[in-house]
């Protein structure tokens, strides 16, 4: 036995296999460096291990059998002990397996310095004083199908992994906007981070090819670009909801390793409707672009979707936002039919409500809901359900914004003020939440970073109609008459702003001054004569123009707190016209229900007052 072992360490067999468990491993390394961004598929680590593991005897075999001579390889048999190299032989596999120690060594320490380890409990305490935690943004997922036509699977993908780490406490999520601004960009992902101001970023790809799916995602450290972790999926279609769960589950986890998250048990609903599913995602996507088009399309393939599957809770929710903004998005103006603005306000109120009643911590559909009964309105429950909705997701910057939207309608200024700036912080990119914030802010007074926020969101999304709307109602409030005109050219190029004025805007553009511009707010049914009694800053002519008992309608427009009325100032909460409005509209039981905005108050049992802020 002792001369067996004793022919192994002559043969060089014990450092053949030193050497060879060192160079096995760090081929192990390479591959796993390189498996991701060549879209190798996930067994391939799999597959080296058990060629290693296959090639490993053979290798004992040959260095047994061998020798490496200065005449080359020779059985060992044959080579006389006097001319043997194995001595030297031995030196040159001490200095492989040394160097591969060396590697080995180096790489653990590598690892451990440059990963980051859990934090303790008071270093956790402290990042949290500090306002510090984890953050992360979900980038758009690359479609890398054959036809390229897969867009929305791959949206979808990104938006349901965002959707689950979003409700991981502890864990800051960027908005969908603003990390989907960056679609298709060649940019650094260390300045997305630090643009989106997250410390870490989550980008991937999907390849769809028939059944078969390839989906691709790397977290990357958003500091120094360092990749913490990847993964490639190729499955079956079919295994796409545990693809989503596995990549958002991978993220959280090693999140939680780093900054001590606890992830906790984080479930989404889900349909086992493939088809279904595939429907949502494309009438998403149709939601997001909006227009008239987009979102008969969505609510049609809504119904589909909630055909196969009517219990998809998310299916009746997005349904519900689709009614909701139908009536702002008809082609060619922003007005549509009594009947029909009823029908899909009644169509957006009992979707909601179908979707609370299957998942009721639906913070968007509670919003959705709150929004549609505001518009019928029925403001406490509205607002009721607002409130509900923001208490359920205080960082989803579509819930804080539609809150501050209705918040902002009736008074309450200052509220809906601190829910829209942390909306716009959560997703600066979001031209809508822009708008909101311009709004709200030319109601506390503060015209010029209002007119900012009108300028930025309609250069996030040129095709949104509102900031243009509301830089002309701007300019108008300033007495500005050219700017008013240019505002409402530019109004136009992107869609009608009054069909009952139709034969009027022409004409109201040209006007040379405001004698020329007053006959035609006289002819007016709205929109020209609002234009003309702000350019006039004659808030008596409106009202003298729109008697309350001669209205049709509530005048949800001009009797609720609208932010270019404050030319006026406390004129127009004086006037005992704006008064009857106001209690036409049922905005005084909605305060004394709620409790008075600051700038209101109540006078004796049945009257109310207002005064400006300043005042």
């Amino acid at each position: 036995m002792n001369h067996f072992l004793a022919e192994l360490r002559r043969r060089n067999v014990f450092r053949v296999a030193a050497a060879y468990l060192v160079v096995g491993w760090l081929t192990l390394q390479i591959v796993s460096l390189i498996e991701a961004p060549l879209g190798l598929p996930d067994w391939t680590d799999t597959l080296v291990i058990v060629l290693i593991g296959i090639a490993f005897p053979i290798a004992l075999i040959l260095a047994w059998a061998f020798e490496v001579t200065p005449d080359g390889v020779k059985l060992t048999a044959a080579v006389p002990e006097d001319q043997s190299i194995a001595g030297k032989t031995a030196r040159r596999l001490d200095y492989v397996i040394a160097g591969g120690i060396v590697v080995l060594i180096g790489a653990i320490i590598w690892q451990q310095v440059a990963r980051p380890q859990a934090a303790t409990a008071p270093e956790l305490a402290a990042r949290a004083e500090a306002g510090e935690g984890a953050s992360v943004a979900v980038l758009p997922f690359a479609d890398m199908s054959p036809d390229s036509d897969q867009a929305y699977f791959a949206d979808g993908i990104s938006e349901e992994i965002l959707n689950v780490l979003v409700r991981i406490p502890g864990l800051q999520v960027a908005g969908r906007t603003s990390s989907f601004a960056y679609r298709g960009q060649d940019q650094d992902l260390r300045e997305i981070g630090n643009a989106l101001d997250v410390s870490h970023v989550l980008e991937g790809s999907v390849r769809r090819s028939g059944t078969r799916l390839r989906i691709t995602a790397q977290l990357i450290r958003s500091a120094d670009g360092f990749h913490i972790w990847s993964e490639t999926y190729d499955r079956e279609l079919t295994d796409i909801f545990d693809i989503q769960d596995d990549i958002a589950g991978a993220v959280a986890d090693e999140l939680a390793t780093s900054l001590g998250l606890d992830t906790g048990a984080v479930s989404v609903a889900r349909t086992s409707d493939l088809a279904a599913y595939e429907s949502f995602l494309h009438a998403r996507q149709l939601f997001r672009e909006r227009g008239q088009a987009n979102l008969e399309l969505a609510a049609a393939m809504l119904t589909e979707t909630l055909a196969r599957d009517p219990e998809y809770g998310p299916g009746w929710t997005l349904l519900a936002g689709v009614y909701g903004v139908m009536p702002y998005y008809r082609q060619g103006n922003n007005e549509a039919a009594p009947e029909l603005r009823v029908r899909w306000n009644s169509l957006a109120i009992e979707t909601a409500r179908r979707a609370i009643a299957i998942n009721p911590a639906d913070a968007q559909a509670h919003a959705f809901l709150g929004s549609a009964l505001a518009e019928n309105w029925n403001w406490i429950e509205g607002l009721d359900m607002l409130d509900r909705a923001v208490a359920l997701a205080p960082n989803d910057p579509d819930v804080l914004d539609t809150a501050a939207q209705i918040l902002g309608k009736v008074g309450y200024a200052a509220e809906a003020l601190e829910l829209s700036e942390h909306a716009v912080a959560l997703d600066p990119q979001g031209a809508i939440f822009r708008n909101t914030l311009g709004n709200l802010l030319a109601l506390q007074g503060r015209f010029e970073e209002a007119d900012a926020q009108f300028r930025a969101a309609k250069d996030i999304d040129p095709g949104l109609r509102f900031p243009y709307a509301n830089l002309m109602w701007s300019r108008a409030r300033a007495g500005d008459m050219a700017g008013t005109q240019s505002a409402l050219t530019a109004l136009l190029n992107r869609g009608h702003p009054a069909p009952a004025d139709e034969d009027l805007i022409e004409r109201f553009i040209a006007a040379q001054n405001l004698a020329e511009m007053q006959p035609l707010a006289a002819e007016s049914r709205g929109f020209i004569r609002t234009l003309y009694a702000l350019l006039a800053s004659d808030m008596e002519y409106y009202f003298s123009q729109t008697p309350v008992e001669a209205a049709d309608d509530r005048p949800s427009n001009w009797a609720n707190f609208n932010p270019f009325w404050q030319t006026f100032r406390g004129e127009m909460y004086a006037n005992a016209r704006w008064k009857a409005w106001v209690r036409r509209g049922d905005l005084d039981d909605l305060w004394r229900a709620r409790g008075f905005p600051p700038q209101c108050r109540p006078v004796g049992e049945d009257d109310f007052a207002c005064d400006w802020p300043d005042e």
